[in-house]
């Protein structure tokens, strides 16, 4: 990879709880791997009221979440009623479309917090756009909890990601049509 390609960030995308601790495992095997320099730099992103990712970081990789982590908007918070989630959802989309222009990430890989929905539909436009590198990708992993069905971000990202990882033979199953979705058997 040439250095100015080696320039783009890798987002990893948090989330509160379960989400980040998925994730930090996913980070961890990809850091692990011979090539891992071509990730670098990675950016964790967080919601900017997630204070449970910074430990979760630093519990798992072994430094301070606090300077790898960038904050943003959160799409939706739980219990938020759907007509007060319009307008942050569309602040959150805003931020990430500005985000995702400025760096122009090489790879978005997130599993599920609502958080990962607009970072992976900006990633989409600005890459049909052309203002992402050729290679860039997005990758989704669905949570280990999802056995029998997707979730909501799941749903709604199934048709843009190119790679969308399931953990059980039946969501493999249900959804064997979709030429973007993998099945590795379980990951964690």
């Amino acid at each position: 990879m040439s250095t100015q390609e080696a320039a783009y960030p890798t987002y990893v995308i948090l989330g509160s709880g379960g989400h980040t601790a998925e994730m930090c495992k996913i980070t961890k095997a990809l850091l692990h791997r011979r090539d891992s320099d071509e990730y670098q730099p990675i950016r964790f992103i967080a919601a900017n009221n997630d204070e449970n990712s910074d430990r979760q970081l630093q519990a798992a990789l072994g430094h301070s979440g606090a300077e790898s982590i960038f904050r943003v908007p959160r799409s939706r918070s739980v219990g938020q009623s759907w007509l007060s989630s319009v307008f942050t959802i569309l602040y959150a989309l805003i931020w990430s479309c500005w985000l995702v222009w400025r760096d122009r990430p090489q790879l978005v890989l997130c599993n599920g917090p609502g958080t990962c929905v607009p970072y992976c539909y900006a990633a989409y436009m600005w890459r049909l756009l052309g203002r992402l590198p050729p290679k860039s990708r997005i990758v989704f992993v669905e949570s280990f909890c999802r056995v029998e069905t997707l979730s909501l971000s799941g749903r709604l990202l199934l048709p843009i990601v190119d790679m969308f990882v399931v953990h059980w033979p039946g969501l493999a199953n249900r959804y064997e049509n979709r030429p973007n979705l993998r099945y590795f058997g379980r990951l964690f």
